[in-house]
């Protein structure tokens, strides 16, 4: 077979997998989240469209970007260079950066979840050597930074391991506003459109960044996360 088809062949079986660890119904509890959202939409402040779309802006640009999307990218390079130490370190930051406890145990939820699945594909050096530290109390287990290293072990496109992984951000909360403030489908898919030019240029941003800019204070995100807990009713865990 010709050195270019099975090229191309490999490239789209990675496609596939990244399409597959990013999708909304991948089971391990992305859906039961709302991060926060939850409270902006009982007291009344995320409550349309507009409203909505201010809220997804933010908190790519201003929470995401500086936290799980940025943790990705570091862990992808860890992954690479084999620096188990680096995710070590990673790991222990970027939970002590997330101030809710809720959100905390969230993406340690998630993170664990999808550690049992992927070791049903394959047994993965790195993922095993840090599914180990988790279980010996070594590292915390964070989704965002599991997700970098089985994108990094699988070979799969660091910038399309990213872009994937804030799509799928994206996508889950206008999904939560839809059931929330309630939307309609049609506003959601709207939000999601018009929300393309952001990610690219989150991407492109992304790339510049390192470790030293590591978690950008966002107290109103984080308030409104700690007042989920006792919100008279809950449809989501966070």
């Amino acid at each position: 077979m010709d050195w270019s088809v099975i090229s191309i062949i490999m490239y789209t079986n990675k496609i596939f997998t990244l399409l597959q660890i990013a999708d909304s119904i991948f089971p391990i509890g992305a859906y039961t989240q709302s991060n926060g959202l939850e409270t902006y939409v009982q007291n009344g402040i995320v409550k349309d469209s507009k409203s909505a779309k201010k809220y997804l802006w933010n908190m790519l640009s201003y929470g995401i970007m500086y936290t799980d999307a940025l943790a990705l990218k570091l862990s992808y390079e860890c992954t690479q260079k084999k620096d188990i130490e680096g995710l070590k370190n990673l790991d222990n930051m970027l939970y002590a950066l997330k101030a809710p406890k809720e959100i905390k145990s969230g993406s340690a939820k998630m993170c664990g979840r999808f550690l049992k699945l992927v070791e049903k594909f394959e047994k993965k050096d790195m993922l095993l050597k840090y599914h180990e530290l988790i279980r010996n109390n070594e590292c915390f287990g964070q989704h965002s930074i599991v997700f970098g290293m089985f994108c990094s072990e699988y070979g799969i496109d660091k910038d399309e391991s990213i872009s994937a992984y804030l799509y799928n951000i994206a996508s889950c909360i206008v999904n939560n506003c839809v059931k929330l403030i309630p939307l309609g489908q049609v506003e959601g898919q709207i939000i999601l459109y018009e929300s393309s030019e952001l990610l690219k240029d989150m991407l492109e941003k992304i790339n510049c960044l390192s470790s030293d800019d590591l978690g950008r204070c966002t107290i109103g995100f984080d308030i409104r996360a700690m007042q989920h807990e006792n919100l008279y009713s809950r449809l989501y865990m966070s």
